[in-house]
């Protein structure tokens, strides 16, 4: 009896414990969602490859950076990733590498054109992340260094609607979903934001068409969109801008330059230009890349 007596005194020392914790970490989460930062976090997606979503995701940034701000690339599209290539950037360490120690952050960011900064997501295993609490810590800590240095935070997510994809635009701040006129990309796009539906996802989705050729119909292609989304999924879907065809991309991916560096003048490039004037004159509440980190903290270490 003494024994049970002890057991059971045991286990509920150790549920108070728990509670404690969560209750240490709930207060955490509401700290880090009711503070404002200056670093907006943007996650770039879209439901298909070959959209050319990476060439977005290089080119808004240039145009950000031409707007005096100061801009950070993720690349996380593990697998295929390519915005180095596009940059022009040879990246020698990943995330991964950063947090276990073997390079500095400095080390990990690369130089690209016109002062954007590129840093290559964890290209290999994440579960070290799950319980290593020096990990956990250190990437909360890159996240607090992170905000002082940049206005916006962009993530180059992979196409599709995996689970880290997924997880990834609940973290962040913004969601921008890049997609053309075909009907593929139509209805993974559409296939993209019921999933995100699906997972009470409640923030606006801003969405460019990209390679248009006809922009009347790119517009009807935006209309059918929204009014899809909000009928079905009760979700804000907005179209943030339209990008225009050009057979120069291909040049400026083959000299590994920016197309709005090589072609400033041609209509894509001040399509760029106007979204990124765009995004950067809203005025918005950011939560800030820590935030982003702790909530991807959060979700991993839901998976586990």
């Amino acid at each position: 009896m003494r024994n049970q007596a002890a057991r059971l005194k045991e286990m509920m020392k150790e549920k108070l414990e728990e509670k404690k914790e969560d209750v240490a970490a709930a207060s955490k989460t509401a700290e880090f969602e009711n503070t404002n930062t200056t670093t907006r976090t943007i996650a770039v997606a879209s439901g298909k490859g070959g959209v050319g979503k990476s060439t977005f995701s290089s080119n808004f940034a240039y145009q950000l950076c031409k707007l005096d701000k100061k801009v950070l690339i993720i690349d996380s599209d593990i697998g295929m990733a390519n915005l180095d290539i596009m940059l022009g950037v040879q990246p020698k360490y990943d995330l991964g590498h950063l947090l276990r120690d073997e390079c500095t952050l400095e080390e990990a960011i690369c130089d690209a054109p016109a002062g954007i900064k590129l840093l290559s997501g964890i290209t290999g295993d994440d579960s070290f992340i799950d319980d290593n609490t020096n990990s956990i810590n250190k990437l909360l800590n890159i996240g607090s260094t992170l905000e002082k240095d940049f206005d916006f935070l962009l993530i180059d997510l992979g196409a599709g609607a995996s689970r880290s994809i997924v997880n990834t635009i609940r973290a962040v701040d913004e969601l921008i979903l890049v997609l053309t006129t075909e009907p593929t990309s139509i209805m993974d796009s559409y296939s993209l934001i019921k999933i995100l539906a699906n997972h009470d996802y409640k923030s606006p989705v801003k969405m460019v068409i990209n390679q248009v050729n006809n922009e009347k119909e790119a517009k009807k292609t935006a209309e059918r969109m929204i009014s899809t989304v909000k009928k079905y999924l009760n979700i804000e879907l907005t179209l943030l801008g339209t990008v225009s065809s050009d057979n120069k991309i291909s040049a400026a991916i083959r000299k590994q330059k920016p197309f709005s560096e090589l072609f400033p003048h041609r209509d894509t490039a001040l399509d760029f230009e106007k979204i990124a004037r765009k995004v950067s004159g809203e005025k918005k509440s950011a939560k800030g890349v820590k935030s982003y980190f702790y909530k991807m903290i959060g979700f991993l270490k839901g998976n586990s």
